[in-house]
Protein backbone atom coordinates (compact mmCIF):
# COMPACT_ATOMS: atom_id res chain seq x y z
CA UNK A 1 0.00 0.00 0.00
CA UNK A 2 1.59 3.57 -0.94
CA UNK A 3 1.55 5.47 2.49
CA UNK A 4 1.96 9.24 1.49
CA UNK A 5 -0.43 11.19 3.69
CA UNK A 6 0.60 12.77 6.96
CA UNK A 7 -1.92 12.06 9.88
CA UNK A 8 -1.91 15.51 11.06
CA UNK A 9 -0.98 17.77 8.12
CA UNK A 10 -1.85 16.02 5.66
CA UNK A 11 1.46 16.76 3.73
CA UNK A 12 3.39 13.60 1.94
CA UNK A 13 5.39 11.60 3.75
CA UNK A 14 9.25 10.17 2.80
CA UNK A 15 11.28 7.04 3.71
CA UNK A 16 14.09 7.73 5.47
CA UNK A 17 16.37 4.72 6.36
CA UNK A 18 18.36 3.98 9.31
CA UNK A 19 20.69 0.83 9.58
CA UNK A 20 18.03 -0.92 6.73
CA UNK A 21 14.98 0.07 9.25
CA UNK A 22 12.42 2.36 7.35
CA UNK A 23 10.41 4.71 8.65
CA UNK A 24 8.55 7.81 6.98
CA UNK A 25 8.35 11.20 7.90
CA UNK A 26 6.37 13.99 7.45
CA UNK A 27 7.99 16.72 4.93
CA UNK A 28 6.31 19.64 6.70
CA UNK A 29 5.78 18.89 10.21
CA UNK A 30 8.51 16.20 10.43
CA UNK A 31 6.75 13.83 12.45
CA UNK A 32 7.37 10.25 11.92
CA UNK A 33 5.71 7.06 10.99
CA UNK A 34 6.86 4.04 12.74
CA UNK A 35 5.43 0.39 11.76
CA UNK A 36 4.45 -1.93 14.51
CA UNK A 37 7.81 -2.63 15.62
CA UNK A 38 10.08 -0.17 14.08
CA UNK A 39 10.38 2.37 17.13
CA UNK A 40 10.99 -0.35 19.36
CA UNK A 41 14.06 -1.64 17.04
CA UNK A 42 15.73 1.80 16.30
CA UNK A 43 15.61 3.11 19.94
CA UNK A 44 18.25 0.11 20.62
CA UNK A 45 20.31 1.43 18.18
CA UNK A 46 22.70 3.77 18.66
CA UNK A 47 22.20 7.28 16.84
CA UNK A 48 19.02 6.76 15.24
CA UNK A 49 17.40 9.29 17.18
CA UNK A 50 19.09 11.51 14.71
CA UNK A 51 16.20 10.10 12.43
CA UNK A 52 13.90 13.07 14.45
CA UNK A 53 14.66 16.33 13.04
CA UNK A 54 11.91 18.05 13.19
CA UNK A 55 11.32 21.32 15.40
CA UNK A 56 10.17 19.69 19.05
CA UNK A 57 7.87 23.30 19.28
CA UNK A 58 6.18 22.65 16.24
CA UNK A 59 5.13 19.28 17.38
CA UNK A 60 3.85 20.11 20.03
CA UNK A 61 1.12 21.95 18.16
CA UNK A 62 0.37 19.17 16.35
CA UNK A 63 0.37 17.06 19.55
CA UNK A 64 -2.59 19.06 20.84
CA UNK A 65 -5.01 18.15 17.44
CA UNK A 66 -8.17 16.52 19.18
CA UNK A 67 -9.72 15.84 16.29
CA UNK A 68 -9.57 11.77 15.00
CA UNK A 69 -6.57 10.88 13.45
CA UNK A 70 -6.62 8.14 10.99
CA UNK A 71 -3.75 5.42 10.44
CA UNK A 72 -1.31 6.54 7.63
CA UNK A 73 -0.75 2.49 6.98
CA UNK A 74 -4.06 1.19 7.52
CA UNK A 75 -6.87 3.65 7.74
CA UNK A 76 -7.76 2.44 11.20
CA UNK A 77 -8.47 4.86 14.14
CA UNK A 78 -5.35 6.23 15.69
CA UNK A 79 -5.90 6.29 19.68
CA UNK A 80 -3.85 8.63 21.90
CA UNK A 81 -1.32 6.91 24.38
CA UNK A 82 0.49 8.34 27.16
CA UNK A 83 4.63 7.00 27.59
CA UNK A 84 5.40 8.12 31.05
CA UNK A 85 9.41 7.74 32.04
CA UNK A 86 11.82 10.56 31.76
CA UNK A 87 9.51 12.28 29.57
CA UNK A 88 5.95 12.41 29.51
CA UNK A 89 5.15 11.89 25.69
CA UNK A 90 1.64 11.67 23.94
CA UNK A 91 1.68 9.78 20.79
CA UNK A 92 -0.93 7.96 18.64
CA UNK A 93 -1.16 4.50 17.82
CA UNK A 94 -3.15 2.47 15.66
CA UNK A 95 -5.67 0.40 17.12
CA UNK A 96 -5.18 -2.31 13.85
CA UNK A 97 -1.75 -2.59 12.80
CA UNK A 98 -0.42 -1.10 15.64
CA UNK A 99 1.68 1.81 13.90
CA UNK A 100 2.95 4.58 16.03
CA UNK A 101 2.77 8.07 15.38
CA UNK A 102 5.63 10.73 17.08
CA UNK A 103 5.46 14.29 16.40
CA UNK A 104 8.60 15.97 15.74
CA UNK A 105 11.10 15.76 18.69
CA UNK A 106 9.18 13.07 20.35
CA UNK A 107 11.19 10.15 19.06
CA UNK A 108 14.35 11.56 20.67
CA UNK A 109 12.20 11.68 23.98
CA UNK A 110 11.62 8.31 23.66
CA UNK A 111 14.59 6.70 22.97
CA UNK A 112 15.48 8.70 25.90
CA UNK A 113 12.90 7.31 28.06
CA UNK A 114 14.62 3.71 27.68
CA UNK A 115 17.99 4.36 28.18
CA UNK A 116 19.15 2.14 30.89
CA UNK A 117 20.47 4.33 34.13
CA UNK A 118 23.81 3.43 34.70
CA UNK A 119 25.47 3.48 37.86
CA UNK A 120 26.62 6.32 38.17
CA UNK A 121 23.05 7.83 37.55
CA UNK A 122 21.69 5.45 40.58
CA UNK A 123 24.55 6.09 42.75
CA UNK A 124 23.24 10.29 43.06
CA UNK A 125 19.59 9.20 43.02
CA UNK A 126 20.24 6.46 46.04
CA UNK A 127 22.54 9.17 47.97
CA UNK A 128 20.29 12.37 47.27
Amino acid sequence: MNMSICPKCHSKLYKVYYQNIEVDRCIKCEGIWFDATEAEELKKLRGSENIDIGNPEIGDRYNRIQQLIKCPRCQGKMQKMLDIDRHSIWYEQCTQCLGIWLDAGEFKKFKQNFQPHNLMNLTQIIFR
